[in-house]
């Protein structure tokens, strides 16, 4: 009787360096795919043993290759729309000015009347060094409102007409949780900060559906395939959106293993229409599958440093009563996250000030104690200044953390400028997270910073600013094995995915990236220029360069 044959593969990519990310961190030169799933890991030689006529054979010639990255916290929604609307980052809008004729251009194209938006302005990346305001767009758009987001999401300037529609004027009382920011003379300046005061301009904004969903998920799946991210965690769902992500998925056209998360306020509904809502969602954490899933309750209690939101422990520089913003009183984010883990959804609570962070390990303790949290992965969303309480909170609890690295390249001038010196090398201490052994995943944010992963990824390793290329502290950096499994298996990690996904071992799910470089042994600023040339999701090629 013959011995029977080797299960044959549908694809084996060879002669390249693999990069594992298995617990050893190893290499190995080839891999092979079955059935979606990684079949073997090995040399040419072991691998092409289990190929056979039908198997789809790719010479890396000394190419590299590493698992699809995972970025964990960004927004899919809000990254097609921002691809779609105007595009407000610098480069290419080097002044208030440019800004301006880009609306000027926008308004050519649109009927009088019509809504003209626009993402990405950081006041610090500008040459007039300063917030745009209201006025400077009157100028050219009298008749069509203007509504421009700052990069991070908690501040827009609005022009007189969006103010208008949206009811703001010298007699609007400041939101709680909001604020209105107006002149000496009390005159909206049409800079709205966070969400309550935002939401008086935004909530006039012409309501898009399950079909412009579709068409913005897409359209950030696609950027994203193009980046090398084979799978994130979509923070602040709602239903609609959850809808659009099924119809893609029973198109055949989702092509990101997305795990989606419930926002838990929407617009501005009342603290009690939020509670009832997350009581009498049907799912749970951990419902769905490889694709789509859904992870839990997404909060969010401050703002950024980057515009002065995020709440501290002690003032922003400059500026003895500015300590900055709490967007949620505390008794209803203990509210939210009671309903949600008595629900049965871990927690995921945006946090980025350290004041901020108290009040949510705060939270946390309180909520451990009506029903147990530890082993179910809740977690701190950017958490820019932790202290050793906190740390010592967090390992107790097993909190873990989503942080973007991207954020100290992108926006750090502003962090510099805002909290100083010293405080900046603390911002987003990496090393600490990993040395005090908390789980620490990498990510974008996106639309905040930019999704592509590379920049985040060479970020945590060297902790510099776009602009003035300001070191934010040295002591914080981390190897570059420690940024890359930020990058995957902590991803993977923080949805209970780490069995099958984040590396490149037998049995996982075959997601995986062939780049144009060695990001090993490249020079460190080499790191953030790195491009993908293939993507597989499931060992399917969804990007080609």
């Amino acid at each position: 009787m013959s011995a029977p044959k080797p299960c044959l593969a549908d694809l084996a990519l060879i002669n390249g360096k693999i990069i594992t990310v298995d617990e050893k961190f190893s290499f190995a030169e080839a891999v092979s795919v079955k059935n979606g799933r990684i079949h073997a890991v090995g040399t040419t030689e072991e691998v092409m043993k289990l190929t056979g006529p039908e198997t789809k054979i790719v010479d890396l010639k000394g190419r590299t290759v590493m698992p699809g990255l995972y970025d964990s916290h960004l927004h899919v929604v809000g990254t097609g729309s921002a691809i779609q609307i105007i595009n407000c980052r610098t480069p290419p809008m080097m002044s208030i000015e440019d800004l301006k004729n880009a609306v000027a251009e926008k308004v050519k194209e649109v009927k009088p009347g019509e809504w003209i938006l626009g993402r990405g302005w950081d006041q610090v990346k500008l040459a007039e060094q300063r917030n745009p305001s209201r006025y400077d767009f009157d100028e050219v758009s009298p008749d069509n409102p203007v509504v421009l987001t700052r990069t991070c999401g908690h501040l827009i300037v609005a022009n007189s007409k969006a103010l208008e529609i949206g009811g703001v004027s010298k007699d609007t009382p400041q939101p709680l949780g909001g604020v209105i920011v107006k002149d000496e003379n009390g005159e909206p300046t049409g800079m709205l900060e966070e969400g309550p005061a935002m939401n008086l301009v935004r909530n006039q904004i012409p309501q898009e559906g399950v079909e412009d969903y579709m068409g913005q998920i897409k359209t950030a799946c696609e950027a994203f395939n193009a980046v090398g991210i084979t799978s994130v965690i979509d923070a602040g769902n709602t239903s609609d959106h959850m809808a659009a992500y099924q119809r893609l998925k029973e198109n055949g056209e989702l092509t990101v293993r997305t795990n989606m998360m419930l926002a838990a306020i929407q617009k501005s509904e009342p603290i009690e229409d939020s509670v009832k809502r997350i009581n009498e969602f049907p799912m749970l954490s951990g419902y769905g599958d490889e694709l789509l899933k859904f992870q839990g309750l997404k909060i969010l209690i401050d703002g950024g440093v980057g515009g002065r939101t995020a709440l501290l422990r002690e003032h922003y520089e400059n500026d003895p009563e500015d300590y900055g913003v709490l967007t949620v009183p505390v008794e209803n984010l203990q509210k939210l996250v009671d309903a949600g883990n008595m629900r049965g959804m871990l927690c995921g609570i945006h946090c980025a000030g350290g004041a901020a962070m108290d009040i949510v390990i705060d939270a946390f303790k309180k909520t451990n104690k009506v029903k147990p949290i530890k082993g179910r992965r809740f977690y701190l969303i950017h958490a820019y200044q932790p202290t050793e309480q906190n740390f010592k909170d967090c390992r107790d609890m097993g909190i873990m953390v989503a942080s973007q690295p991207s954020f100290l390249y992108y926006l750090g001038d502003s962090y510099y400028g805002n909290v100083g010196p010293e405080r900046s090398k603390w911002l987003k201490p990496h090393r600490a997270w990993l040395d005090e052994g908390i789980m620490c995943a990498a990510g974008t944010d996106s639309p905040v910073t930019p999704y592509p992963p590379f920049v985040s990824l060479w970020t945590s390793i060297a902790r510099r600013t776009e602009i003035n290329d300001t070191q934010m502290g040295t002591e914080q950096k981390v190897t570059r094995k420690e940024a890359i499994k930020m990058y995957t298996l902590n991803g993977a990690y923080l949805t209970f995915e780490e069995d099958i996904k984040g590396s490149i071992e037998p049995g996982k799910l075959a997601d995986m990236i062939i780049i144009d470089r060695d990001v090993m042994t490249c020079p460190e600023d080499d790191v953030k220029d790195t491009k993908v040339l293939t993507t597989y999701l499931g060992g399917k090629v969804v990007f080609e360069a």
